[in-house]
């Protein structure tokens, strides 16, 4: 009963939930689309069975987000669920640019985002923090689908000031040489692949980091335990066109589903890595929507949060929280009961 993993723009059929302390109404929860038939009874009774639990999910993850103090995140969820509209990221997002494009830093590091180095942010240069800042803001807008804002050609103009001689986007990381170097791949991947996304990037900046990557890329780098590795290159290597791109992105899928069947991966930081992309699928790689959307809603903590075994607490687990949220919509939007072939 495999299924193809898609990325619709828009989830037909909802359904509603009253969290207690949101000052809207209503919080619109998307559902499973279970079409209009093609799947046996056995088939319908998986998919409503799936979709009740999605929206559970949904609805404790968004009451553990109210209980934390990360508006971003909260923020991000009530525009996920339709309680608020996509406008409002795009704007809250341009009050905190400064006069120079850079952005604000905001909760996506601190929150327990997926492959992020270790950092101090107190410690960063003031060109740090703007970079840092600006790199959240625009993947918050890529998940929310505001990459149009009025302040993200101005954001990209900074970013690309800020690129090194030799291609790279660097930000002071904690720890020894090799995590120093292995930071440099992954500011570098996710930024430019950032950049990839957005339909005001300049050529010239995104070949100079394509080069920069070429000369570091090593399947081992994405195989044996390199999560940052795997979503940087994934990202800038499905958003940047650049003739490494397919073998890269071969071994980058492998990885990633080799982690996902040894369960050295959780089923949010897979789903993590093809939203990050914007991608419907990843080369190399074989997903069933169902057996992911299964091993997401099991990630699920009692709290209603994810990553239950953060150990910096709750405030931590905001990031991953919303992540698996967003995780939860798109695959509920992939699955039909159609049968495959």
């Amino acid at each position: 009963m495999g299924r193809e993993l898609s990325r619709p723009d828009s989830v037909r059929g909802e359904q509603r939930i009253r969290p207690p302390k949101t000052t809207f109404p209503r919080v619109s929860i998307v559902t499973l689309d279970t079409g209009d038939g093609g799947g046996t009874e056995d088939d319908s009774a998986l998919i409503e069975a799936l979709r009740l639990r999605a929206a559970e999910s949904l609805e404790r993850a968004y009451r553990f987000l109210e209980t934390q103090p990360d508006t971003w995140a909260l923020l991000r969820a009530q525009i996920l669920c339709e309680a608020r509209p996509g406008v409002d990221l795009a704007t809250k997002l341009g009050e905190i640019q400064a006069a120079d494009g850079s952005l604000a830093i905001g909760t996506l590091v601190s929150g327990g985002g997926l492959g992020f180095p270790r950092i101090d942010a107190d410690a960063l240069s003031a060109s740090e923090r703007g970079l840092l800042g600006s790199l959240e803001a625009l993947l918050v807008a890529g998940d929310g689908k505001v990459l149009h804002a009025p302040w993200v050609e101005s954001a990209c103009r900074f970013i690309e000031s800020q690129q090194s001689d030799d291609g790279a986007y660097r930000i002071a990381t904690l720890g020894d040489e090799q995590a120093v170097r292995d930071a440099e791949v992954f500011w570098t991947g996710m930024i430019a692949g950032i950049l990839g996304r957005t339909p005001v990037s300049k050529t010239s900046h995104l070949e100079a980091a394509g080069n920069f990557l070429a000369t570091r890329f090593n399947p081992d780098a994405v195989e044996h335990d390199g999560y940052p590795a795997l979503i940087a290159y994934s990202h800038f290597y499905t958003n940047v066109p650049d003739e490494e791109a397919d073998e890269a992105l071969q071994w980058c899928g492998r990885a990633l589903e080799k982690g996902f069947r040894s369960r050295s991966l959780d089923a949010v930081a897979v789903v993590r890595v093809l939203l990050t992309c914007d991608a419907q699928a990843m080369p190399g790689a074989t997903f069933d929507v169902v057996e992911l959307l299964e091993r997401v809603l099991e990630e699920q903590a009692g709290d209603g949060g994810f990553a239950e075994l953060s150990l910096d607490g709750p405030a931590s687990r905001t990031t991953q929280t919303f992540d698996a949220m967003l995780a939860i919509v798109r695959l509920c939007a992939a699955i039909d009961l159609a049968d495959d072939g």
